[in-house]
């Protein structure tokens, strides 16, 4: 994946979550960020096999740990959304003996969504974990027309089965990277944040709704995109209609600016 020497990756996500300045921005330019390191360097060949060691991988434990202290937070600031571009392996049906699963729970409890990239490995039939948990909300991705690509298809690389919540786009993505520059992105890393920024500007819309509120608004207005390789219809998220949705018909032009003001992004970044 990109960025795996460095920065850049995390850099990438978290400015598509809430990048802000004067010629660009991300999905929720007035959301704060947390960020949680959860990553170590390994050096062994089968640690890193089919990349080149050495490489960097999450041990579940520090991924458990890092939602842990998210959930921690609960108290002290308004967190919209743990956002985890990171996962491996595939499942074809929801994962829930994955020990992470009683954090994301407990997350989804507190009315913090836990936004999963779904993977990158182009499989038809399966999500990486731990977005194959029932109760995380997996993010697979899209085409955004840009250098040569179709607008809303589905991209080749993303995982996707009947289990998949969301679409986002997710090649090319221009992002921040770092030293001030930017550059074009491709991955369900990067169709995730996507979610995650559209989450904090509903969460700041109507603070009170809970996961499923946000998730009903995002799929229920979304754009239906047909994945020719399995026949599965996932929504394309449309975050206007979906504000609309939530804030029950209210014009767009009507919401008053500085929404996300009090929300909190939370990133884990890994996987490109």
């Amino acid at each position: 994946p990109r960025g795996t020497s460095g920065c850049a990756h995390g850099t990438h996500v978290a400015g598509i979550v809430a990048g802000s300045g004067p010629s660009f921005s991300g999905v929720a330019p007035d959301a704060d960020i947390i960020a949680v390191q959860v990553f170590t360097q390994f050096s062994g060949f089968f640690d890193c096999f089919p990349s080149p060691s050495p490489c960097v991988g999450a041990f579940t434990s520090d991924i458990i740990s890092g939602l842990e202290f998210v959930y921690a937070q609960r108290t002290e600031r308004n967190v919209a959304a743990a956002n985890m571009s990171l996962g491996g392996g595939s499942s074809t049906t929801p994962c829930d003996s994955d020990p992470t699963k009683p954090i994301i729970d407990n997350l989804r409890s507190a009315g913090i969504a836990t936004v999963v990239a779904s993977g990158n490995a182009g499989d038809s039939n399966g999500i990486a974990a731990p977005g194959c948990i029932s109760t995380a909300v997996s993010v697979g991705s899209t085409d955004d027309g840009s250098l040569g690509t179709r607008t809303d298809a589905g991209s080749s690389f993303s995982n996707s089965d009947t289990f998949l919540d969301l679409l986002a786009p997710g090649q090319w993505i221009e992002s921040s990277v770092p030293g001030g520059g930017f550059e074009n992105y491709a991955g369900t890393s990067m169709a995730a944040p996507h979610v995650a920024g559209a989450w904090a500007l509903l969460k700041g819309k109507k603070p009170t709704a809970t996961v499923d509120e946000v998730l009903d608004a995002l799929a229920s207005t979304g754009v239906p995109i047909r994945d020719g390789r399995n026949g599965v219809t996932t929504p394309r998220i449309q975050v206007d209609a979906a504000l609309d949705a939530l804030s029950g018909g209210v014009a767009r032009d009507n919401i008053a600016p500085g929404i996300t003001g009090s929300t909190t992004g939370t990133t884990f970044n890994g996987m490109a």
